[in-house]
Parts: structure tokens; C-alpha cells; sequence
């Protein structure tokens, strides 16, 4: 991606996500758009393609409720955009999508719209168990079997040979390194929006190109002097938590009353990277790691789920916890009694917010955190 300007990548892929798709169109890599965390993108790396998260971003040509006559009432804020915004061509760089059952009921139907909506675009249904068992993983190998059959067929020059074991050594590096920004960040010594435009960079940039950029503001980090005075801030300030769902908008968290935040179990934050798999061309080791990962609302096991966001807490020192839920989002709204209830257990104060992917009430949720900055002050 040599005709991309690297120098500010934090400013300038965040507010172009169409562009960068189009560029890497350009350059011939095969975009393979997804968009749940519950996706081998290893393996999609493997078989030459380059694993792309579907974004809902502003998009200059959107016609708001344009998804009206495809997709079914019950619909999410965020899933209306992202129907609103294929209908305007927004993905049409994308050489595929993979979709995967364990999701919520409305993005589970989508598949069957996408196909039809968009027929020219290669689309594939892929089952992931929602428990984890010996049997789910034997059947989840065999998925990925079907998966690495249909792709080798569909591009047989680009996916020939598996190199499994390389592309998770990518990967793994790319959680790495996200997790070692995210400890700059409980230490305070970056505030927490460096970090979100980072992860939310680390899924649509190929990885490689992702790992070179996070190595070169590490090693810039180091070299720069102190900003005293500013980390002085970061230390003054209550040590917040956020939890929540499938967030795609880095904008919500560029405020000052975030400036707290020290950690998070967002779905493609850091419940996306606290895990790691072993460099293995086995998809049956593959298959069982991805099973063993801490699972999303919409899959059973919600004691797994609380006890990472616990140990979170102690590791971090949160003194409070935000749940951000998307408007109309069934999974995220099912996890607030009990996320509240283990709160009230550890003593730890808790504040819900909701919004959609158009940050249309930001004002009201300012006014909202800053209150409860002040309460833990």
C-alpha cells in the first residue's frame, strides 16, 4: 500500500474506510468483508484473502431508510446502516462476505437478504457452535473444512496452499501489540482513544501493514519525552470500565469524559484480543481455540462472560463500569441485569448508556458520563 499516506494513519483511514477499501481493491487483494468477532479470520488469511470488518462509517452517497424494504422491523439502528449503505455501494470493493450463525436473530437473517440484494457478491453461511463441547468441536473442524473447500474452489490461484501456522503468528501479534497499548493506557500513560482508533484500524487494514504501523508509534512512544502534564490528568481521573457489543464508531469515545477509561470488554476491543492460538497448521487445534474464546451475548455461557469482566476489574483497578448498549439491540439489552447484578457483588458503581451508530444523542451521553465521572470523583 505504498500510495497510501502511512505518515497519520490515525487520521486518515479512520475518516476514510470506503477510500481505503477501494485502494486495496486497486492493489489486487482479494476483501473478504465480515462482521461479528466470531470469524476465523486466521484462516481467511491463510487462503490468501484479506479479512475486512464490515463498518457501518459515514458514507457521502447514503440514503437513510433505504433498507426499509429489505430488512424486517425488528432491525437494529446499525443494521438499517449497513443495508442503507450497501445499497449506496459502500462495500462494493469487498471480493466477498462471510457471515456466522451464533449472532443476534436480525444480522442471522441478513445472509438470505445479502444474497439476494446483492447477487454479484460472493457470500458464505458459516456455523459456529454456541456451546463449547468436544462434539462442537469436531463439527466446527469440519465447518472449516467446507470453508477452506469453498474458498480454494472459488479462488484456486490465490488460495492453493494453507499457511496456517503463519497467518495466526500475524495475528497473534496483532493482539500483542494492541494489549500492550491497551497497558499504556491502564498505566496512563495514553488516553484510551489512541488505543480505540488502533483496534478499530487492527480490523480493516491488512495485518501485516496494521503490525508495522503499531511497532512504529510504540517505538515512537518510547522516544518522545513526557507529557507530564497531561498523564498527570489521566492520573487525577476515576479508572472507568466499558462493556458492550459490536461497537464500530471510535467516535464516541473521543470525548473528554472518556479520558478515564483504563480498560474494556468490548466485542471488537478487548474481548477480541485477550486470548491467543496456537501457531499450528491444525485445524482441529485452530477449531478448539476459537471455541475456548470468551463468548459473545448471543451464545450461552454467561457465567464466562462475568468472570472475564471481573477479572478485568481487579486487573485494572476500575473504580467504575459503563455498559454501552446499541438502541433496539435485544443481546446487548439481555446482559444488564446480570452484568448489574455482579457489579452491585464486586461494589463497583455502574452506568448504562445507550445510543446508535449515528452517535445521535452524544450530547445526552456527555451530560451523563460526566455526572457519574463526578460521582466516583
Amino acid at each position: 500500500m505504498e500510495s497510501s499516506p502511512l505518515k497519520h494513519p490515525l487520521d486518515y483511514y479512520p475518516e476514510n474506510y470506503y477510500q481505503l477499501l477501494a485502494e486495496l481493491q486497486q492493489q489486487k487483494h482479494y476483501l473478504f468483508g465480515y462482521f461479528t468477532n466470531k470469524t476465523p479470520i486466521e484462516l481467511l488469511h491463510a487462503l490468501g484473502l484479506v479479512p475486512t470488518r464490515i463498518i457501518a462509517a459515514k458514507h457521502p452517497e447514503l440514503r437513510q431508510g433505504a433498507s426499509e424494504r429489505y430488512i424486517q422491523a425488528f432491525g437494529c439502528s446499525w443494521l438499517r446502516r449497513i443495508i442503507d449503505i450497501g445499497l449506496a455501494d459502500g462495500y462494493s470493493a469487498l471480493a466477498g462476505v462471510l457471515f456466522s450463525t451464533g449472532t443476534c436473530d436480525s444480522l442471522q437473517n441478513v445472509s438470505d437478504i445479502w444474497k439476494k440484494t446483492f447477487p454479484e457478491q460472493l457470500t458464505y453461511s458459516l456455523t459456529f457452535p454456541v456451546h463449547h463441547t468436544i462434539a462442537a468441536e469436531i463439527y466446527f473442524k469440519n465447518e472449516l473444512e467446507q470453508l477452506v473447500k469453498f474458498i480454494q474452489k472459488q479462488y484456486p490461484d490465490q488460495s492453493s496452499n494453507l499457511t496456517l501456522a503463519s497467518s495466526i503468528k500475524e495475528y497473534n501479534r496483532k493482539r500483542s501489540l494492541l494489549n500492550e497499548l491497551l497497558s499504556l493506557v491502564s498505566n496512563r500513560h495514553i488516553p484510551y482513544i489512541n488505543y480505540a482508533k488502533y483496534a478499530y484500524l487492527s480490523d480493516i487494514l491488512p495485518v501485516e501493514m496494521f503490525n508495522q504501523i503499531v511497532d512504529q508509534y510504540l517505538e515512537a512512544e518510547l522516544e518522545d519525552s513526557d507529557d507530564t502534564e497531561f498523564k498527570n490528568h489521566l492520573t487525577e481521573l476515576p479508572r472507568l470500565i466499558v462493556v458492550g457489543g459490536m461497537w464500530d464508531n471510535w467516535k464516541l469515545f473521543d470525548i473528554p469524559e472518556w479520558d478515564g477509561l483504563v480498560a474494556d470488554d468490548l466485542s471488537f476491543s478487548g474481548r477480541n484480543i485477550n486470548y491467543d492460538i496456537p501457531e499450528s497448521d491444525s485445524l482441529s487445534e485452530y477449531s478448539k481455540a476459537q471455541l475456548k474464546r470468551v463468548p459473545e451475548p448471543t451464545a450461552y455461557d454467561e457465567h464466562h462472560r462475568l468472570d472475564n469482566l471481573e477479572k478485568l476489574i481487579k486487573e485494572h483497578q476500575v473504580d467504575g463500569a459503563v455498559l454501552l448498549t446499541m438502541k433496539f439491540c435485544d443481546p446487548d439489552a439481555f446482559e444488564l441485569i446480570p452484568i448489574r447484578n455482579r457489579l452491585k457483588e464486586l461494589n463497583i458503581p455502574f452506568l448504562n448508556i445507550e445510543t446508535t451508530s449515528e452517535l445521535s444523542n452524544l450530547n445526552q451521553l456527555r451530560t451523563r458520563l460526566a455526572a457519574f465521572n463526578e460521582l466516583l470523583s
